[in-house]
């Protein structure tokens, strides 16, 4: 017998996220955080666009949007002169743009989300130990007034940060290590007249040399408020404290910096006279990078931070984190419902930790580097991977190979939005993301001709009795082929731009996953290759 289906520890972006998913998916769960109350500390602010896809399928985009920043660029300086002036532009035809949210006002948008579901978060209660069988978990938690409780789950996920008991109690390894480098962070105001939305980083060079000071100060929502963070004054060094050389760091209480400490590098290197104020937070750290060594064993599981430490340039850690979250979740949720392949839950390792290297990898470079700027390569393309678009999993064990795409999206790709898409009945486009938003799996049958749809309803029968009835099914057709009678739903790509974005041609479907990825493309549309996609994810 079990209390909850999934026992989550952490309820910062990752661990809410989590929930949420299973929760909106009527799973089970009970998500616990052994702080009192939430931090008000803006510590992770950067939200990439593929994260607000990501809340438009959870139902909290349109608060997030309230309440964020537009982060438009960033603006750099050497030794006083600007040097450039790097604009975060994306295609037209990625429906969201970066943005800056503290950390505090994502997780109360994520909590009353999950509110609406019957969520809450469990406060001052901490996972203690763990075991786990063939059945299930037994675990430990310690209440704030020191009352030992035992609960019993079908699956435990790790989202309690850097110092995780999760990932120590499995015994995974946590390999990297910490950059020598230490620096301030403060949540404050500053007076001066620069382009609001942009970001600033402001470098000491001397001649012939590398780097010696620098401030970096990301906006935040409201009057000149900004994150900034600056390399730290010896009297507030961590070295010959309690953490070494190659311990995992994070933000301290213990060597607050002050609002002298702040102004005294603002003056040193700011591109315009600047009065640091109104300071709400402030601390001092080091930046460490470290990877597990897999995501997770048996029914327990490690997300976020827990899974990955990584320089904060670029903004990658906490979207990471909710990614994870998202790719797990509703494999779990097909596990609970006894729907899923059996070997379903190991393709999150298999998914997510390249990802988690990947990341670790980038960010440390542009750390030891000159930042996001000085990566290689076509810089649309670098700027697609910042926002978090260009991340695949075409080599996953449960998407199914598919013929060369062109220029659209392979099997394991992040689907694309697309616009003009017209129901039948509806007086006004769709976007092709609002549609998926309403469902899990959907199979999206294109047909270009109306030879192409006869096979549309034995295809819609065929996804539907392979997945316990968990795939939605869509025609996409174009202006001028007509559907005759469909058993399913039509959309008119009217302007073809769902035709243009896929690359589809001729008979193709796409099968769309509950995190936006592509599990199949398979052309022509047959059953036997969906069949096979089908039979990856789904129990038979």
């Amino acid at each position: 017998m079990t209390d909850t289906d999934v026992l989550i520890a952490g309820a910062g972006p990752v661990g809410l996220t989590a929930a949420l998913e299973l929760r909106r998916r009527g799973v089970g769960c009970r998500l616990v955080d052994r702080l009192p109350a939430r931090l008000p500390y803006a510590k992770a602010v950067g939200v990439q666009p593929r994260t607000f896809e990501l809340w438009e399928r959870m139902g909290v985009a349109r608060a997030a949007l309230d309440a964020a920043l537009p982060m438009r660029g960033q603006l750099v300086y050497v030794n006083g002169v600007r040097q450039a002036r790097v604009e975060l532009e994306l295609p037209p035809e990625v429906p969201y743009g970066f943005a800056c949210l503290p950390q505090y006002e994502t997780e109360r948008i994520l909590e009353e989300r999950l509110a609406c579901f019957g969520g809450r978060i469990e406060r001052g209660t901490e996972l203690v130990s763990f075991t786990q069988d063939a059945d299930g978990v037994t675990s430990g938690l310690r209440t704030a007034t020191g009352e030992e409780l035992e609960i019993r789950s079908r699956f435990v996920v790790g989202c309690d940060g850097a110092h995780s008991v999760v990932r120590k109690t499995l015994g995974l390894s946590f390999e990297g290590g910490a950059l020598p480098e230490e620096y301030m962070l403060a949540d404050v105001e500053l007076d001066w007249d620069l382009a609001p939305g942009y970001g600033v980083r402001a470098m000491h060079v001397p001649p012939g040399g590398e780097v010696d000071d620098l401030l970096v100060c990301i906006p935040l929502p409201g009057r000149c408020r900004y994150r900034v963070s600056m390399r730290v004054p010896p009297e507030l060094s961590l070295r010959g404290g309690a953490r070494g050389q190659d311990a995992v760091a994070g933000p301290e209480s213990g060597r607050a910096p002050s609002l002298e400490h702040i102004q005294e590098v603002v003056d040193r290197l700011s591109p315009r006279p600047a009065t640091a104020s109104a300071m709400r937070w402030s601390s001092v750290f080091r930046v460490s990078h470290r990877l597990v060594g897999r995501y997770g064993e048996g029914r327990v599981f490690v997300a976020g931070d827990a899974a990955h430490i990584h320089p904060p340039t670029g903004a990658q850690g906490m979207n990471t984190g909710i990614q994870d979250a998202c790719n797990l979740a509703w494999k779990l949720a097909l596990a609970v419902a006894g729907d899923a392949e059996p070997k379903l839950l190991e393709s999150y390792d298999a998914e997510r930790r390249p990802v988690g290297e990947e990341v670790v990898g980038r960010t440390l470079r542009h750390a030891t580097g000159q930042g996001v700027q000085s990566d290689p390569g076509d810089p649309v393309t670098v700027m697609l991977r910042e926002a978090q678009l260009l991340i695949t999993y075409q080599d996953s064990p449960v998407v199914e190979p598919g013929p060369a795409a062109g220029r659209g999206p392979a099997a394991g790709d992040r689907a694309p939005d697309c616009g003009g898409l017209r129901d039948p009945i509806a007086a006004f486009p769709l976007r092709l993301h609002e549609v998926l938003g309403g469902h899990d799996h959907v199979l999206l049958l294109y047909a270009d001709s109306a030879g192409g749809t006869r096979d549309c309803a034995a295809l819609a029968d065929e996804a539907r009795r392979l997945s316990h009835g968990r795939v939605a099914v869509y025609c996409v057709l174009p202006d001028g082929v007509e559907p005759g009678f469909l058993p399913v739903p039509v959309l008119r790509d009217g302007r073809g731009e769902f035709r243009d974005r896929y690359a589809a041609g001729g008979s193709t479907a796409f099968l769309v996953r509950p995190d936006g990825h592509l599990g199949a493309r398979i052309s022509p549309a047959g059953p036997g290759s969906l069949s096979s996609a089908l039979a990856k994810v789904f129990a038979s």
